[in-house]
């Protein structure tokens, strides 16, 4: 998933923060617009950053907001150090260590399943909420049901919080209203990637169903005339491709296919 800033033209790239030889915030003119300032406090909003990755993000991308979280997203590792909410790193590590190295797991240093089952317990979270992968995403974890400390520490300073009861409601606030929010899109596009086996190309169709449940929830009405088709007459491991057809079908198209033609 990248910010496409013109035709075939593709950056990833974060951008630098400092001054320019004006002394004006790098990224920013001098004088922002009103849309400009708007979009800014749009971004803080909805990302939880502060101003100055708001201006670096924006700015990166003409100031189209979607594009800008696309971007942030996307390379968060960047901009940690830019975005410290206070969070103490003692009690993110003592909270890691409650649930790491877990015998039964025996991943040293890491959380493993059975640490997940812990956590989960304590967030009073099903395995099957799309709060958990909700949490998967902000840790950007690379293996399922696995946190390193390097991933779960990114994923609470990207959060804010440090303690069990402040990430639950930080999940419950991301989790509302989440269809709506310009975070849906990367976190539909992480999970195909996540649910994926190792070595494998395409998410196995059984799983990309569960996966479709979750994410959209009881949102998408037309999800069981998919899952029908995908079953009897799709039949196969599904590509990246359909993947993210589905997305773009379930953000434009109606529930009663009126619009079917338009699009």
């Amino acid at each position: 998933m990248r910010c496409r800033l013109g035709p075939g033209v593709v950056d990833n790239s974060p951008v630098q923060f400092g001054k320019d030889s004006l002394g004006h915030n790098k990224g920013m003119a001098s004088r922002p617009s009103p849309a400009q300032r708007q979009a800014v406090k749009n971004f803080c909003n909805l990302t939880r950053t502060n101003e100055k990755i708001a201006i670096a993000c924006l700015s990166r991308v003409g100031y189209n907001i979607e594009a800008a979280i696309e971007h942030y997203y996307q390379n968060q590792h960047h901009y940690v150090d830019q975005n410290q909410g206070g969070q103490d790193d003692a009690r993110m590590k003592k909270l890691f260590e409650r649930y790491a190295n877990d015998p039964k797991d025996n991943l040293p240093d890491r959380i493993g399943p059975n640490g997940v089952c812990r956590l989960l317990a304590d967030l009073r979270l099903d395995a099957e909420d799309r709060k958990v992968l909700i949490l998967a995403y902000k840790m950007n974890a690379e293996v399922m049901c696995e946190f390193s400390w390097a991933e779960w520490k990114k994923g609470l300073q990207d959060l804010r919080v440090d303690s069990v009861d402040a990430l639950r409601s930080r999940l419950d606030e991301i989790d509302e209203g989440l269809r709506e929010s310009n975070q849906f899109k990367p976190l539909y596009q992480f999970t195909f990637t996540y649910g994926k086996k190792a070595g494998q190309r395409n998410l196995d169709l059984e799983v990309a169903i569960i996966y479709w449940k979750i994410l959209f929830k009881d949102q998408f009405a037309l999800l069981p005339m998919w899952e029908e088709f995908m079953t009897s007459e799709y039949g196969k491991a599904v590509t990246k491709d359909t993947w993210n057809l589905l997305f773009d079908f379930a953000a434009s198209i109606k529930a009663d296919l009126t619009n079917y033609d338009d699009v």
